[in-house]
Parts: C-alpha cells; sequence; structure tokens
C-alpha cells in the first residue's frame, strides 16, 4: 500500500463517528471501499451498529481520545484487525456538548472551564489522535489528517462559544 490515495487501500479513522457527522463521514468513506474504525466514547450501542452494516470494512473501538493510552490502543487494535496502519484520520469527535443554544452559557455565564473542556477536547483529542497515527503513516509512506471545524467562528449566529473557540483553536 505505499504512496497510495486510493480510498478502497486505505484504513480511516474517524473520531466521535457513531452519530451525526462522523456517522456520515463513515458512511462515505465506506462506500469508496476504505476500510473504517468508528469511533466512539459513549455511543456504544450506536456505534456497534453501524459496524455491524459491514463487518468487513468497519470496526467500532470505543476510546475516550484524551485518553493517549487508550488512544494508543485504538491504534494498534484497529491494525491488528485490519492488517494495516491506519493512513486517515479525520479529527471529528467532540468532549460532551449540546447543540442546544437555549441550554448553553451566555457569554456572561461563560467560564474558563467550559473553555477549557472544549480546548481538551477539540485540540487535545486531535493532537494525541494525530500523534498516535504518525508511526503507521510513516511506514505506509502516506498519510492524511483532516481536521473538522466550523464556520460559526466566522458567523456566529448561536450561542456555541465555548464549542466554537475550541474550533477555531483546532483549525488556526
Amino acid at each position: 500500500m505505499q504512496n497510495s490515495t486510493r480510498l478502497n487501500q486505505q484504513l480511516v479513522l474517524v473520531t466521535g463517528a457513531a452519530r451525526g457527522l462522523g456517522e456520515h463521514l463513515v458512511r462515505a468513506f465506506l462506500g469508496e471501499g476504505a476500510r473504517v474504525v468508528i469511533n466512539y466514547c459513549n455511543s456504544a450501542e450506536a456505534a456497534q451498529k453501524l459496524a455491524s452494516e459491514a463487518p468487513e470494512q468497519l470496526l467500532a473501538i470505543q476510546a475516550d481520545i484524551t485518553d493517549k493510552v487508550a488512544v494508543q490502543a485504538m491504534f494498534a487494535q484497529a491494525r491488528e484487525h485490519f492488517g494495516m496502519p491506519v493512513t486517515t484520520v479525520i479529527n471529528n469527535a467532540l468532549p460532551n456538548f449540546s447543540f442546544n443554544g437555549d441550554a448553553r452559557p451566555s457569554v456572561e455565564q461563560l467560564t474558563m472551564a467550559h473553555l477549557n473542556q472544549q480546548f481538551e477536547g477539540v485540540v487535545g483529542g486531535a493532537l494525541i489522535t494525530t500523534q498516535a497515527a504518525l508511526a503507521g503513516m510513516r511506514e505506509a509512506g502516506f498519510g492524511r489528517i483532516v481536521n473538522i471545524g466550523t464556520n460559526l467562528f466566522q458567523n456566529p449566529v448561536v450561542p456555541y462559544h465555548d464549542y466554537t473557540a475550541g474550533k477555531a483553536a483546532l483549525l488556526s
């Protein structure tokens, strides 16, 4: 698989892949013939259901992406299962977050704890996941990292201040 950009010759890891955008990304990669690791933290039932749709190409693995040991174990399990290293990482996962503008803290209520949760989960999780992928990518002679962001830092139409700050930091 040296230097291959063809998706049907890749192992893709999507973090936060059991629901929402992550699930759609898994389905898109599956449609292109890729083997895909469905990373999840708390959505075991949804992840296992998704993985059961194409067990020869999909594998659900629970790992908190802010835990370096858990992430390294996830990469090892993926490699063991598919017999190849992860060559594409999609950093999509979020820490526990509710997309409900009415339930989010207003700017007057926002604290550093809110921001730090997002920075640790979004930026820290992406850093840990990216670092864990590098050795396998070097071995394969190819690698791709995609960080999923948001346009809300350019057009903040909802009060997701902490989420927006975390995603802006990830993309900067």
